[in-house]
């Protein structure tokens, strides 16, 4: 089949690294049947797509930004982006892009796809601004093809306030690739290594993350705990402190965890956040690490408590502490075994080879 007889996919998200990182595989899976274009803010990693054969558009998105003028420039630089590439469908990811995305692909009869990849840090509150957003998500998801939810949760808060009642599958979150993630060997136990990988923001856990290590340093000083993640405007304060405490080992945004993963025993993700589906838990079961989160949705499926880890009251940095301690107190083959179950949880539950295989279906049953 030539190019010009190839239907054309239109993928739009906020996050160059997620992109990669996350739809890797069903933009290879997509390529080998259409002719695909990435519409993001460029992140270096588009490289790698352009390198497959995938188009890349710089589309700059202000993600947590709510500047009206802002967003209507980002719906006509979308209506742009779409005009150009001739899509035939779109696939959109992430808040912003799911709703301005969204709302243009209804207003140019455009087939979409979107994913709801959490509510975010604004959509589930009580507030002003939380019912502007869920008007405009209504408004996007209205002419929706199909929308794919990561969790049960998310899918009854959509249906309860009455935002979207269309055509609907669930996935599990965004899966993890078991080929790039692969069971490493579990390292040596001479001290125990911790790792909070995600953007550096409260309501991810970090503060807990950092007040629960200050906690253990003073009683296991040999333990130690890493940071991988940009950090938000508000967190930089705890973050540098911790540091000059020696309290954490930052090492700040990495395109590959597979050199962490490698030398930690133990993911820690003690969000309150509003997920769709923790990726670097995910990501770090696959790998054989046991994982410490709590019993939030986005957060609680992908753990089984005291089998492939420990579930631990959010908000609640002693606690965390005391899970830590839990943790630290195990021997050495318990900690191996709880990463060996991990393991087997994400190839039964968790293999990204469902979701890709549940878009490439959908795609064809709408385009072709």
């Amino acid at each position: 089949m030539t190019d010009n007889q190839k239907k054309r996919v239109l993928i739009i998200g906020t996050n160059m690294m997620a992109i990669y990182n996350h739809r890797l595989e069903l933009i290879k899976a997509l390529l080998k049947h259409y002719i695909v274009t990435v519409a993001a803010p460029a992140g270096g990693e588009e490289q790698e797509l352009i390198k497959l054969g995938c188009h890349f558009i710089d589309n700059p998105v202000d993600n947590r930004g709510t500047n009206l003028k802002t967003d209507l420039q980002l719906m006509k630089k979308l209506a742009d982006i779409y005009k150009e590439t001739k899509a035939d469908i779109i696939l959109t990811f992430y808040t912003k892009t799911n709703i301005y995305g969204g709302l243009v692909a209804r207003f140019l009869n455009k087939p979409y796809i979107e994913n709801i990849c959490g509510l975010g840090s604004s959509l589930g509150k009580d507030n002003l601004l939380s019912k502007i957003m869920g008007q405009l998500y209504k408004g996007a998801l209205k002419k929706a093809d199909l929308v794919f939810f990561q969790n049960e949760s998310n899918r009854k808060f959509f249906v309860n306030k009455k935002l979207y009642n269309g055509k609907y599958e669930m996935l599990p979150g965004s899966g993890v690739s078991l080929e790039r993630y692969q069971l490493l060997p579990y390292p040596p136990a001479e001290k125990t290594e911790f790792l909070f990988a995600s953007r550096l923001l409260k309501e991810k856990g970090f503060e807990d993350y950092v007040d629960a290590a200050y906690e253990i340093k003073k009683k296991y000083p040999e333990t130690v705990f890493h940071v991988v993640g940009p950090c938000d405007p508000e967190c930089h304060e705890k973050l540098d402190k911790a540091i000059e405490d020696g309290i954490v080992v930052n090492h700040g945004k990495l395109f590959h965890l597979h050199d962490i993963l490698k030398k930690i025993h133990c993911t820690v993700h003690p969000s309150y956040y509003p997920e769709g589906m923790s990726n670097i838990l995910l990501e770090s079961a696959a790998s054989g690490r046991p994982i410490i989160t709590t019993p939030l949705p986005g957060c609680i499926e992908t753990v089984n408590d005291n089998i492939t880890g420990f579930i631990v009251k959010e908000k609640d940095a002693h606690a965390l502490a005391r899970m830590l301690e839990k943790f630290i107190l195990l021997d050495y083959d318990q900690k191996k075994k709880m990463g060996e179950a991990g393991r087997e949880k994400m190839e039964r539950e968790f293999d990204r080879n469902i979701v890709t295989d549940k878009y490439l279906l959908a795609i064809e049953e709408i385009i072709n």
